[in-house]
């Protein structure tokens, strides 16, 4: 399967188009939104060809835009004079145009990220954010659900695509629209419309609308049988997600979804509080255009500073074209957006000014009431997985135990805490965690693969081969469980069946020493 998610209908909603029977107008210029424009499938598009070549991983990528059918190539020369190379077939895309687009292929019946993006005219192709780092050919990273229900609306998992609409859908902000067009439709005397209006909420469900997508914070922690997927409008976000940010952000940070965490910390919001959102100034169903940008955000700044005119001169403000934003809101280069800038929302005093720098790793929920203990030990936990620290290891193990005596049913907790048992040299508590973790998500990918390594250390081939087989089947991506799986499957003397599992890992990771390797002793 592609993505998993309920059925549309099934969930009361149904889609833009019916919205735009009655909103006419509103859904005609909110087509020209970069919200509007967020995804899709790349036979809609016609982008030049293009060649990039990865320094770090020492990989030329292409790009040829072929009857719609777009196709990703890729070569490498190896140390043994050998080179690899091949092609994968674009399918969609992500991201509106106006700063970036990434794009997605799909294998194995799995969702994939390309390692380049498209970056305009201007800039070109480019390598992907995230991927300007890699060493390898890694054509392996899954795409998140979380990552398409921000750039587009109703995920499914059908062979017919990856979802209903290319674009943020009216119902994203507005909840499931069948109720009210019922009602609607009725003719009856109207009580109640039955639709959310984000405006009409209260400041924290406002606010949380825009926050499912703009609020990313340093990492975001799914509550126990929630998801990234099921928070609908007018639920407080809290309720399915928490963000974490840093308590004292790093001056030198800024990301490209940080814009909610900027406003937050800028003066405007502290004095104003909750009469200050982003609906203030943005209305999500029109794009301002760039002649008429600086009056209309001006315009927006003088509702709250028009007793306290700018100390600019006339003349100095005209050569900025009479903008606030420009000296305000400057454009500032993002530390995860390749080759893009992006407006800050921090609101500084003057161009020069730079917030508190950080004085501590100390991470708190965005909304601190929606938090646990569980959910603090968890963003650390993933905090260390970013950093692969053995310090951040330690403090996330710390924080871990305190909690699990209150989730002993909780497999994310039992499986983080399993790793960090691994990682501290107690094998036994780990697998002991690591089954528990399994009996309530038997699709935990790091209870499969690593409860498969303890098994197979102890001689169980055949109980570490179908976890590991699970383990692929979830993510083909990851070479680890589908190498792991060629050995167990070599040990039980099914040669053939190794061979096409290692060709299954070098599909997505073409480059991989121990997989290329292991290919050559196999076809010997």
């Amino acid at each position: 399967m592609l993505i998993v998610a309920a059925g549309l209908h099934a969930q009361g909603y149904l889609g833009s188009k019916a919205c735009a029977v009655c909103h006419g107008e509103i859904a005609q210029n909110y087509a020209t939104t970069a919200m509007a424009q967020a995804g899709g499938r790349v036979a809609d598009l016609h982008l030049p060809d293009g060649q990039v070549i990865a320094q770090t991983a020492k990989v030329t990528y292409s790009v040829t835009w072929n009857a719609g059918k777009p196709q990703l190539q890729f070569r490498k020369k190896m140390a043994d004079g050998t080179a690899v190379e091949g092609s994968k077939t674009l399918s969609y895309y992500i991201g509106s145009g106006a700063h970036a687009r990434g794009f997605i292929f799909e294998e194995q019946g799995q969702a994939f990220q390309s390692p380049i993006a498209y970056y305009g005219a201007a800039r070109g192709w480019d390598v992907a954010p995230g991927y300007e780092n890699e060493k390898s050919i890694f054509l392996g990273r899954k795409v998140e659900p979380a990552c398409l229900a921000c750039h587009t609306s109703a995920t499914k998992a059908v062979a017919s695509g990856l979802f209903e609409e290319g674009a943020v859908s009216c119902e994203r902000c507005h909840g499931p629209g069948e109720q009210h067009v019922n009602l609607v439709r009725s003719g009856k005397p109207l009580t109640t419309l039955a639709i959310v209006n984000p405006r009409k909420l209260g400041a924290e469900r406002r606010d949380s609308v825009c926050a499912q997508c703009h609020l990313t914070g340093e990492t975001r922690v799914v509550k126990a049988g929630r998801s990234e997927t099921t928070f609908r409008p007018g639920d407080l976000l809290g309720e399915h997600v928490v963000p974490f940010v840093w308590a004292n952000p790093d001056k030198a940070e800024f990301k490209v979804v940080g814009h909610f965490e900027g406003l937050w910390q800028s003066k405007c919001k502290r004095v104003s509080g909750d009469k200050l959102s982003c609906l203030t100034c943005h209305n999500p169903h029109i794009t301002v255009s760039a002649s008429e940008k600086n009056a209309y955000y001006r315009t927006k700044c003088l509702t709250c500073h028009a007793q306290a005119p700018c100390k600019l001169s006339v003349e100095a403000r005209n050569l900025k074209g009479d903008s606030c934003i420009a000296c305000h809101m400057q454009q500032r280069p993002s530390t995860d957006g390749q080759h893009t800038a992006f407006t800050d929302h921090s609101i500084r005093r003057s161009a020069d000014e730079e917030p508190a720098g950080r004085h501590s790793r100390q991470l708190t929920a965005f909304w601190k009431s929606s938090a646990t203990g569980r959910d603090y030990a968890l963003a650390y936990a993933d905090e260390a997985w970013q950093t692969g620290d053995a310090a951040s290891f330690k403090e996330a193990r710390e924080k871990l135990l305190a909690v699990w005596p209150d989730v002993p049913g909780d497999a994310a907790v039992a499986s983080q805490l399993a790793y960090t048992d691994d990682l501290a040299g107690e094998p036994d508590k780990a697998e002991a965690l690591y089954q528990q973790a399994l009996k309530v998500d038997p699709e935990n990918l790091l209870a499969l693969t690593n409860l498969g390594i303890h098994f197979a250390r102890n001689g169980q081939i055949d109980q570490a081969v179908e976890l590991w087989r699970k383990a692929l089947a979830l993510n083909p991506g990851l070479p680890a469980p589908g190498l792991n799986l060629a050995r167990g499957l070599l040990r039980q003397g099914h040669k053939m069946e190794a061979l096409e599992t290692v060709r299954r890992v070098l599909s997505l990771n073409p480059d991989s020493e121990a997989a290329l390797d292991m290919q050559r002793e196999l076809l010997k």
